[in-house]
């Protein structure tokens, strides 16, 4: 089974944050676990969401986002980025969008996860740095970070390796949805390919299908 190296797991609360447009109410700034965790059904313990409509919910229980993609931010902005940067739960060294499939499954210490859409790309990583553009980069690059919902419910350290369980037989991979979403957007074929996957989140199958 392939592993991947977990350089943090974070967690936090929404908080007032101070940005060049004025507050603005997130969660985004998140602190790294250095204990066991409980992942449960909608989050890891002590992770909430300030926007809770767009955010959280059962198949946006954990965010990922990969290490990697650190270094092209770091060069391309020339500016330092720490983990968490981008209020991800997860940052991990490793597979990325192109790899990662729609209905993978992966075990994280006692749980399991599985990949369910890809993050959309955020206003508030942009307003917390002050990067107006860095929502069109992480489109244009593809570097979107995913989310994965909970099958199973479990204790997870700050050491413990993300496990590749099973690779969905579709192999729908979060790249693959990124450019129906934001790229070949009235593809049909595409779009029903997609939608063949069970494990897409019901809110962006629900999406998909209104453009069929």
């Amino acid at each position: 089974m392939k592993e991947y190296e977990v350089r943090a797991i974070s967690v936090g609360k929404p908080v007032l944050l101070d940005t060049d447009k004025g507050p603005l109410k997130t969660a985004i700034k998140k602190r790294r676990v250095d204990e066991p965790v409980w992942l449960s059904r909608l989050n890891f313990e002590g992770d909430y969401q300030a926007d809770q409509k767009n955010h959280g919910g059962p198949d946006k229980a954990v965010c990922l986002y990969p290490a990697q993609h650190y270094k092209h931010w770091k060069d391309h902005y020339q500016q330092t980025f720490t983990f968490p940067s981008f209020g991800e739960n997860l940052t991990v060294e490793g597979g990325d969008e192109r790899e990662a499939a729609i209905g993978d499954r992966y075990l994280l210490g006692d749980a399991e996860l599985e990949v369910s859409e890809p993050r959309k790309p955020c206003y508030i990583i942009a307003r917390k740095y002050g990067l107006d553009d860095f929502p069109t980069k992480m489109i244009e690059k593809g570097f979107s970070g995913f989310y994965l919902r909970v099958v199973k419910e479990g204790s997870v350290k700050p050491e413990d390796k993300l496990i590749l369980k099973e690779r969905d037989s579709l192999h729908i991979t979060v790249a693959d949805v990124n450019d129906v979403l934001f790229h070949d957007r009235e593809n049909k074929d595409k779009i029903s390919r997609i939608l063949e996957t069970p494990a897409l989140a019901a809110g962006l199958r629900a999406s998909l299908e209104r453009k069929l």
